[in-house]
């Protein structure tokens, strides 16, 4: 599976009106959901009329106390310092796509292995509904500067994502529209890890497998709030940070130029009732801001 642990800011959504899978810097990947708060006027300002993209961003986690993380080698729960953010994103073509994100965390000896100095992801991920996207990120312990046994990045510990964007069913609107004039808009994605860490044997196991259904409900001025649920189909391969399921909200303009706020939670939460340890809890969430151009 997947899931994905970031300081976590939404690094997959800031630029595009798309629903799209919500990364972070932990080591799993838990893809999320976005959805389109609004589209563009013209769109081509959301493939290649501005292909390069800049977002600078600054994520304060609501829990900073160093103790009680779980994690090994390098995946783990999310950052529990507040970090800098700076994410480069190329569209050379059509809704192809590659970006890198650099962190630099404020309180640095609390860095875990399994937290990244850098992330990236690249692919084909299309913002329209009823396309489909193949992703792929990784956000483990990446390192600028390896130091023994560390390495630059493991590709094969990065997540595969196959999603399929929707618009929710019309008849659907009475239960969880409250205007005409509001959207909600979800993906479905089948996710697989190549290579992950388990912390009950602490050794590198294959092919963790994980399905996430996200919706985004999006209000014309560009608020929103997003959930996503994950299902592993062998729970064996769930580790603690590796959440049951995701969610965030906030202002959120994909628009160069602009600044958005969100609160965003990728931890290990569980559902009420499951005995599955996990790391979850709303503190766990982080609160960032970001500001982005487009050239």
């Amino acid at each position: 599976m997947f899931a994905l642990g970031m300081s976590w800011a939404c690094a997959a959504d800031w630029n595009t009106p798309a629903v799209q899978a919500v990364p972070g810097p932990g080591g799993a990947a838990a893809p999320g959901a976005t959805a389109n708060a609004a589209e563009p006027a013209d769109e081509a300002d959301a493939t290649n009329r501005n292909p390069l993209r800049l977002r600078l961003g600054f994520d304060y986690p609501l829990r900073t106390s160093a103790g009680g993380d779980l994690g090994a080698g390098t995946q783990g729960p999310p950052a529990v310092s507040p970090t800098l953010q700076a994410e480069l994103r190329y569209n050379p073509a059509s809704y192809w796509f590659g970006s890198i994100t650099f962190y630099r965390y404020l309180m640095g000896d609390r860095q875990r292995p399994w937290n990244p100095d850098f992330t990236y992801t690249f692919g084909y991920d299309d913002w329209h509904p009823n396309t489909f996207s193949l992703v792929y990120g990784n956000y483990s312990g990446n390192r600028l500067r390896p130091e023994g046994a560390e390495t630059v990045s493991r590709f094969r510990q990065g997540v595969w994502s196959l999603g399929y964007k929707f618009v929710m069913p019309a008849f659907l609107d009475p239960l969880f529209k409250a205007a005409e004039d509001h959207q909600v808009n979800c993906i479905v994605n089948a996710n697989l890890t190549q290579r992950y860490t388990d912390l009950a044997t602490l050794s590198l196991k294959k092919n963790k497998r994980s399905l996430s259904l996200g919706c985004r409900y999006s209000l014309p001025q560009n608020l929103y709030a997003n959930a996503t649920v994950f299902h592993y189909p062998d729970r064996s391969q769930q580790q603690p940070w590796d959440p049951d399921f995701t969610y965030g909200f906030g202002y959120f303009d994909w628009q160069p130029g602009t600044i958005t706020f969100q609160y965003n939670n990728y931890a290990g939460n569980r559902y009420p009732g499951r005995d599955t340890p996990g790391q979850g809890g709303f503190r766990r969430g982080s609160i960032s801001i970001s500001w982005s151009a487009s050239w």
